[in-house]
């Protein structure tokens, strides 16, 4: 339900701070559970990019990383308001220690996040049925089926408005911004959080407390609490705001596919639950660790298809994708722009066949449904858009600057650059799907540059910051990592913190959805916890009470 002012004045057994996919997911099963949850968010009930020194991020556009008004979000639903929509699982991989990945290796394996993937997608609405619940089994290959599925509401407040109204166990208190944590030296706890609201200044009071306030905002509150505790989280050498990564992404490629038949095996499919899933190209596990490979996957796009093309529906598709990339400040070149001015002059000299094209694309939009719009090609070409780990490096950090924000906390700042390793990785898997196709007689790829040309290219499109993985990472050191296995803070034991901040790698996958899986688990071991410390203050008050043998009591 939605709170009121007075919720302030109440004791909760869980706070969550941060109402995007994370938090609200978190919140949802807590409360589930049983367990008196109050939810807070920074911004109102509609979200909304952030304004000048509303978030404490001062992050200008940068070569390879996004500005923070592109890159975050404050409202109900954060970023999901604005994101895609995939859905992608982590793989074993990823979690396993590689010697030829610095600093990888999960302290869990990924069996343990399994169990949790199938709530995680009920609570994304990206659940998919029975008849998709695993990958398709084929004989081993260099390029197994790997497949991705999409919400069908992509606001994740919106998916689950209902509940988050009705739940008689969950508060929900908007324009409420965090503005410092309260932590307690001599317990090693957190005894509240300060929380401006609506013009006033309140403490949350809690037995446990869950920042989900997105990866830049979880350290930005941690490095300030270290500022006063320099102590904490392994001292200011350590690992917080550390290992900061996102992804490697973008285009150097077309695949032509052979037949029909398999070009359709990785388009869009909807299943009995109305959910969209496709399927795509990703090494196997045992190919990565011969070739020394990070995690990678690729899928066919329209996306860049219109190079020299005369078809008018994708000329304008093409023109279509151009201007949202310019929108996501996306860099162009010369190249870029030369093209872009080439398709457009060649769609206005055609008005008529350009009017019948951009109805032909809403027809297919509205009748179709499916999460972008993705043309059949007659002549079974495609972009082939990649998707990307990259090399955790202890250089890509966060940091805080000199600057105060209106609470007097410190702002932040990022370094964040792409290693030689994450571009020649993606190379050679380009390398590897080419030889693969042609000998499963699939296809074949048609580089969109020279050999010599294709790094470049590469690190032209390099660019994330949405994705903020590996700031507080999970460990079992306190030299080495924020976060337990369980997600708690090593060093304050009832702060957890939920979200990608916490992975120690990034793996192929859009982050969102394991991120809500481990945030599922992590409320079933908050549950698990206080009922363990219920159960453990009933049994301490009953033995005090407990009649002693030969009492006057026990007589009777």
């Amino acid at each position: 339900m939605f709170a009121d002012l007075e919720v302030f004045q109440q004791v909760f057994d869980v706070c969550v701070a941060g109402a995007g996919p994370v938090g609200i997911a978190t919140a949802l099963e807590l409360s589930r559970r049983g367990l008196r949850t109050l939810l807070i968010e920074a911004g109102p009930k509609q979200s909304k990019r952030p304004q000048g020194n509303e978030t404490g991020f001062d992050i200008e556009d940068d070569v390879h990383h996004a500005a923070d008004q592109l890159t975050s979000a404050t409202g109900l639903g954060g970023t999901s308001e604005r994101w895609g929509g995939r859905c992608v699982e982590l793989d074993e991989i990823d979690l396993e220690e590689r010697d030829y990945i610095a600093h990888s290796g999960w302290p869990i394996a990924h069996e343990v996040i399994s169990p949790f993937y199938q709530r995680a997608r009920a609570l994304l609405s990206s659940d998919v049925g029975g008849e998709r619940s695993e990958p398709e089994l084929e004989p081993e290959t260099d390029f197994p089926i790997s497949w991705e599925s999409w919400t069908r509401t992509r606001n994740t407040a919106k998916a689950n408005r209902a509940e988050l109204a009705a739940s008689s166990n969950l508060f929900v208190a908007l324009d409420a911004r965090v503005k410092a944590l309260v932590f307690d030296p001599v317990e090693g706890r957190l005894h509240s959080m300060s929380v401006a609201c609506r013009g006033g200044s309140h403490k949350v009071r809690a037995d446990h407390y869950v920042l989900a306030c997105g990866g830049r905002g979880n350290t930005r509150l941690l490095l300030n609490l270290q500022v006063a505790f320099p102590q904490l989280f392994g001292g200011t050498d350590g690992p917080l705001g550390r290992f900061y990564m996102g992804h490697v992404a973008g285009q150097i490629a077309q695949i032509e596919f052979t037949t029909q038949e398999h070009a359709e095996r990785y388009l869009f499919k909807r299943t009995s639950t109305g959910t969209f899933v496709s399927n795509r190209f990703q090494p196997s596990a045992k190919l990565q660790r011969a070739l020394e490979l990070p995690n990678i996957a690729f899928w066919p796009t329209n996306r860049n298809a219109a190079f020299g093309e005369t078809d008018t529906t994708l000329s304008l598709l093409y023109l279509w994708n151009s201007r949202k990339s310019t929108a996501h400040k996306a860099p162009w070149s010369e190249a870029d722009r030369s093209r872009y001015n080439d398709v457009l002059r060649k769609v206005l000299r055609n008005p008529v066949g350009a009017t019948s094209s951009a109805l032909e694309l809403i027809r297919q939009k509205r009748s179709l449904a499916e999460p972008y719009v993705l043309l059949r090609r007659p002549d079974m070409r495609y972009g082939l858009r990649y998707h990307g780990e990259q090399i955790p490096s202890s250089s890509n950090r966060a940091f805080l600057k000199s600057e105060r924000d209106a609470d007097g906390q410190f702002k932040l700042d990022v370094s964040f650059r792409y290693l030689p390793q994450d571009f020649s990785g993606t190379l050679q898997a380009h390398l590897a799907l080419d030889g693969w196709l042609k000998e499963q007689k699939i296809g074949k790829l048609i580089f969109d540059a020279a050999p010599e040309d294709l790094d470049e290219q590469m690190a032209v499109q390099a660019k994330d910051g949405y994705h903020q993985i590996g700031l507080t990472r999970m460990g079992v050191d306190r030299n080495d990592a924020v976060v337990n296995p369980n997600c708690r803070v090593i060093d304050i034991a009832n702060l957890s913190i939920a979200g990608s901040s916490v992975f120690t790698t990034s793996g192929q996958a859009n982050p969102t959805l394991p991120a809500v899986a481990l945030a599922v688990r992590l409320a079933d071991h908050l549950a698990a916890e206080v009922r363990r410390k219920s159960t453990a203050a009933v049994l301490s008050t009953s033995s005090r009470f407990e009649p002693q043998k030969g009492s006057a009591l026990s007589m009777r």
